[in-house]
């Protein structure tokens, strides 16, 4: 078996079925399986080349590794239930992985997709935007094959992992990061690519409230981790200025708003909006990483039971 793919499910129906679908339909010349992992059976997925793999352990590296346990291929394809393979996704990462075998990880752009609503195209532009966006490569899509610099620049949403160089996802991380931490060992042990030709197109959360919420979950774990990159506390230093400093208001929606002018999908009537949809996204960011560090503290100076 060349490939196997690899998608937690929570349950059918929507989204997920037309991930099922989108895999089902790769146009390939090698034989490839498709893993459903599940935290109950899914007797509905009877379609051929679907295998249900059941995992009550919601832990999500947990599910993806009891998926890997039980897989036969020699690359592994990691995709969300809310994302949709492009028909050539397989046949492009195995062309690259084939002809150069040191590549160990490879990864690609996740743009949402055609039908987004207005208010998933506002999450979008979020995350795409250069510079004032997510700073993830995989979400600003840009053109090209090279090598990452940081373990985010990919994502497990769209992740093909050599199978004899996988690792395994580490449990003690949880939701959120355990992706992360798998790429960056991968880097050690050989190349980690960003190949702009393996797409996927992924469902984003509405803005506001679904998407903020998500967002503050992600920057309260970054707030609780070692912080290891720079950029976070120039962010924060940034962030603490431009709260203080009114006249750096008006910069700062001029700058959000060329950029986010450069990069949305969003119709022109939207785009005054944009820098006010981008405060939001910052604000909770800021807060959320300083939430973290707070509840870090309190968490380490907690007095240890007496044996």
């Amino acid at each position: 078996m060349k490939v196997s793919v690899i998608m937690p499910v929570e349950r059918l129906g929507g989204d997920a079925e037309r991930a099922i679908g989108s895999v089902l339909a790769q146009q390939t010349d090698f034989p490839f399986e498709l893993i459903v992992v599940s935290a109950a059976p899914l007797s509905a997925l009877s379609k051929a080349g679907v295998r249900n793999v059941v995992e009550p352990n919601r832990n999500p590296a947990t599910r993806r590794n009891r998926a890997v346990s039980e897989c036969r291929g020699e690359i592994l394809a990691f995709i969300d239930d809310d994302a949709m393979a492009d028909p050539l996704w397989l046949a492009t990462a195995i062309a690259h992985f084939d002809k150069f075998p040191k590549v160990v990880c490879l990864g690609g752009p996740d743009p949402a997709p055609p039908d987004s609503s207005r208010a998933e195209l506002i999450s979008e532009t979020l995350l795409a935007t250069p510079y004032v966006g997510s700073g993830i490569k995989c979400h600003e899509a840009p053109p090209g094959v090279f090598a990452i610099k940081k373990p985010s620049d990919i994502a497990l949403v769209n992740l093909f992992v050599r199978r004899d160089g996988f690792t395994g996802f580490d449990e003690s991380v949880g939701y959120i990061g355990e992706d992360t931490a798998l790429i960056e060992k991968l880097m050690q042990r050989g190349a980690v690519i960003y190949h702009s030709g393996v797409r996927v197109y992924h469902r984003r959360r509405a803005f506001p409230f679904a998407y903020l919420k998500q967002r503050w979950r992600y920057r309260v774990k970054t707030g609780q981790r070692p912080i290891r990159d720079r950029r976070v506390y120039w962010f924060l230093v940034a962030g603490t200025l431009t709260i203080l400093i009114p006249i750096l208001w008006i910069k700062y929606y001029l700058v959000t708003l060329i950029l986010g002018a450069r990069t949305t999908r969003l119709p022109k009537s939207y785009w005054p909006l944009l820098p006010f949809a981008f405060a939001l996204h910052h604000l909770t960011y800021y807060f959320g990483i300083l939430w973290g560090l707070v509840t870090l503290r309190l968490r380490t100076r907690q007095p240890t039971a007496p044996e």
